[in-house]
Parts: C-alpha cells; sequence; structure tokens
C-alpha cells in the first residue's frame, strides 16, 4: 500500500498540470475585418429607363389641339465614372461621400395626330380652316437625357464575406435635350429645340465585394427623380413669305420624370 503513494502522488500532479494548461490555452483570435477606409475611383456600366409622363401641346389662338400621352418607358444604357471616399468605424459599419457622372442614351421620342378646332385662325390673312383632324399636320415632342450626375451619402455594414451592404441618397441633376416640331406641310411649321439642365434627388441600395485591398466590385440600384424637370417652350407657325409668322406662339411643356438604373462598377481604393 504505501508503495503506491508515490504513484498516486505523480498522477495528480500530472492531472492538474494539464488541467493548468488547459486553463491557460490563448483564445482564438477575433477575425479581422476588411478596411474600407480611403479615396477610390473607378467606372461603371448598366441599364436605364425612365417614366413616362404626359407632355402638352397648347394653341393659345385655340385652332390646333392635341396632347402627347406617354404610352412606354424609354430605356437605354448608361456609363461614367465615379469617386468617393469611405470612413469605417465602430468596426464594421462604414459612412462615406461618392460624387458620379453617367452618360446616357436615354431617349423619349413621341408624335400624335394635331386636330383643327372650329374657330379661324389668326393669321394675317384672316384664313379660317375646316374642323376635325389635320391630314397635313405633324406634331412631334421628345426628351433626351444627355447625362445623369449625383453627389451623394452612402451608409452600410461590412460584417460578412468582404461584402458591404449599403444604401446611398443625395443630390441629382439631369442634363435633358427638349425639341418640339409642329409641322403643317401645305403652309410652315412650328419648331423650338434647346438643351437645359435639371436637378432632383436620388436614393439606392448596392452591393460592394473587395476583391482585393485595393479592388472593389459592386452592384446597384439608383432611382432618379427629376422633380424640377418641368419645362416650358414656345414658338410661333412660322409660315411662307407670303403670310410670315402667326401671330400667337404655340405652347410646349414637358413634365417631371423619374430614371433607374442598375449597374455594375469597379473601383480602386488607394
Amino acid at each position: 500500500m504505501h508503495r503506491l503513494a508515490p504513484l498516486a502522488v505523480l498522477v495528480l500532479g500530472l492531472g492538474q498540470a494539464a488541467l493548468a494548461a488547459d486553463l491557460n490555452v490563448a483564445p482564438a483570435p477575433a477575425a479581422v475585418l476588411p478596411n474600407w477606409n480611403g479615396f477610390y475611383i473607378g467606372v461603371h456600366a448598366g441599364a436605364a429607363w425612365q417614366s413616362p409622363p404626359d407632355w402638352n401641346f397648347f394653341d393659345p389662338s385655340g385652332a390646333f389641339g392635341a396632347k402627347m400621352t406617354g404610352t412606354a418607358n424609354p430605356q437605354g444604357g448608361v456609363g461614367g465614372i465615379q469617386g468617393g471616399f469611405n470612413w469605417q468605424f465602430a468596426p464594421a459599419w462604414v459612412l462615406g461621400v461618392e460624387g458620379d457622372i453617367s452618360w446616357s442614351s436615354l431617349a423619349d421620342n413621341r408624335a400624335n395626330h394635331v386636330l383643327i378646332n372650329p374657330v379661324p385662325v389668326p393669321f394675317t390673312s384672316g384664313l379660317a380652316l375646316i374642323f376635325g383632324p389635320c391630314a397635313t399636320c405633324s406634331l412631334r415632342m421628345n426628351a433626351n437625357t444627355e447625362w445623369l450626375s449625383s453627389a451623394r451619402g452612402r451608409f452600410g455594414y461590412t460584417g460578412w464575406q468582404n461584402t458591404l451592404l449599403y444604401v446611398t441618397g443625395g443630390v441629382a441633376w439631369a442634363n435633358i435635350e427638349y425639341n418640339a416640331v409642329l409641322n403643317e406641310s401645305t403652309i410652315g411649321q412650328s419648331s423650338v429645340s434647346f438643351n437645359t439642365t435639371k436637378i432632383g434627388w436620388v436614393v439606392g441600395t448596392g452591393a460592394e465585394w473587395m476583391a482585393t485591398p485595393n479592388i472593389l466590385i459592386r452592384a446597384e440600384y439608383l432611382y432618379y427623380n427629376i422633380s424640377n424637370a418641368n419645362v416650358n417652350a414656345s414658338a410661333p407657325l412660322c409660315l411662307n413669305a407670303v403670310f410670315g409668322c402667326a401671330v400667337f406662339p404655340f405652347a410646349y411643356n414637358w413634365s417631371d420624370y423619374n430614371v433607374q438604373v442598375v449597374r455594375v462598377a469597379g473601383n480602386y481604393k488607394f
């Protein structure tokens, strides 16, 4: 019995040493989040479509009548550049700012029949026309979005598979080319053409993947509301050399509209 005592003491000592070693095992290192801090610049491309708001044509003399009603969603492509800055905090949240410009192929073109109302047209000749559809008349209006631009804030969460999930929003601008032509083939035409930049707002969401510490790849959706695009223009019906131009110019109206964009982008982070 006494011979087993030293052996028991040895086994007990080894067990306590093993238990102490287990208690002193260092915890597994915490996962290291990707670093989104810094400036970046890149390019993007995608598809776009815009709403079909109603446009209006008005003849103050009451001689002609027509209405340009939207019937389809014009579609096109976009492509451009963007740049911005990200600040990562707390530690998986990201706050940023971004500016971009997209050149666009969006074009909304419409044509409609023109009616002649049962009133005399106040031309210098005092000519009166017959009531009904104008077989020799055509009315065309279009609005071409040349480019879209925005200055936006971004707020997102990065804690999964090197991916930043974010929402974004800010102020937007659209450069639009407007054209309108009312043609009366036997007499003359009224036409107007101009280009202007309008302001609105934009919101969206997206996901961005950090492929390498410097290469960022994203997919995003943006909704542009060009709420200040309601514009008016006027032009008289200019006749041949005998009659000259009508006293009262025709009025053309283009309504506010919105554009939806789905695009992919690649950025280089400095």
